[in-house]
């Protein structure tokens, strides 16, 4: 980041978890688990791809740089992302591991998800530790979310979610921990011991109704986060950092608890060789840049919506 007279340079933005299907079709539908499957049954693969696109172009036109998205099967995030130019991997659930070709795993672009930990059995979980021990594939696991997994995860396996994913070697493997709503402090340290990415939605978690997230015991055990927009259709990653600030000054009644260069710092890619500039003056506090929206205006977003619209109309039609 640097801060010139009128503005402000940022090397752009990582969303590290976009669910693809929900971030296009909740535009347009009030999305729930059964309609989300249902709509799943009825669209074709030259619908889904088109959805796809529509995520990640809608990331891009946000400053999104590096994104990993959320697709119902292989390929279509790697394509999407590859044709828009945006580096990231795409997220497919853990499930679908023994059908995907080997070709899939080469490039590490294909990050393998376990969607509830309550969900599956000890005979999967030490089927995906071997293979992803053989293939080196990074895992996403969602946890923590709910205080209703955790106590499922507590009754089957006795113990906490981060203590289950230590007993199957999965913390020695750098994995992605998304949510975290409602891990306690013991589970915290334990993600200290390892090298694990926390990923945060504040705005996603808002909206479902899940916990907020308490930003400043995350920077006091000095753990490694960063921040995706979840199911959200609208991407604003700025937004996502000002929510969390919020939360965590409410939360803490302290609003001075977060460093506004540290949080920028977790929004931001790291690698990006171009810059976003954002009007801003230089005696304006740093923290007025979370009121700011990035739009970067592309031309295949409005015939892409089109297309959009015409999949969206079909399915009310069938639904």
């Amino acid at each position: 980041m640097q801060r010139q007279e009128n503005k402000v340079l940022l090397s752009g933005f990582s969303n590290f978890y976009c669910d693809g299907l929900y971030s296009s079709l909740s535009e347009f539908f009030v999305l729930d688990q059964d309609l989300y499957q249902k709509i799943s049954k009825e669209l074709s693969q030259e619908d889904l791809s088109i959805l796809i696109d529509y995520a990640v172009l809608k990331n891009k036109m946000a400053g999104v740089k590096e994104l990993f998205i959320k697709v119902p099967s292989f390929g279509y995030g790697v394509n999407s992302l590859e044709k828009y130019g945006l580096t990231g991997k795409e997220i497919v659930d853990a499930s679908l591991y023994n059908s995907m070709p080997t070709s899939a795993f080469l490039g590490n672009r294909v990050l393998l998800e376990i969607e509830s930990l309550a969900d599956v059995n000890q005979s999967f979980l030490n089927d995906i530790a071997d293979f992803s021990a053989r293939t080196d594939t990074p895992l996403l696991f969602k946890l923590g979310q709910t205080l209703e997994e955790l106590g499922k995860v507590a009754n089957i396996y006795k113990c906490s979610p981060l203590e289950l994913l230590e007993s199957y070697g999965f913390l020695d493997r750098k994995c992605y921990l998304y949510g975290l709503n409602y891990i306690d402090k013991d589970d915290q340290k334990l993600i200290k011991q390892y090298e694990e990415t926390c990923i945060f939605s504040p705005i996603s978690d808002g909206e479902e109704g899940r916990g907020a997230i308490n930003l400043y015991n995350f920077i006091y055990n000095d753990l490694k986060f960063c921040f995706s927009s979840g199911r959200c259709y609208n991407i604003n990653m700025l937004a996502q950092g000002k929510l969390a600030k919020l939360n965590t000054s409410n939360l803490m009644h302290d609003s001075s608890l977060i460093d506004d260069s540290l949080l920028l710092n977790s929004l931001c890619y790291k690698q990006a060789e171009d810059c976003l500039e954002i009007e801003m003056s230089i005696l304006e506090p740093l923290s007025n840049i979370f009121d700011k929206q990035v739009f970067i205006d592309n031309a295949n977003f409005l015939p892409l919506r089109e297309k959009v619209i015409k999949i969206v109309k079909k399915i009310k039609e069938k639904i």
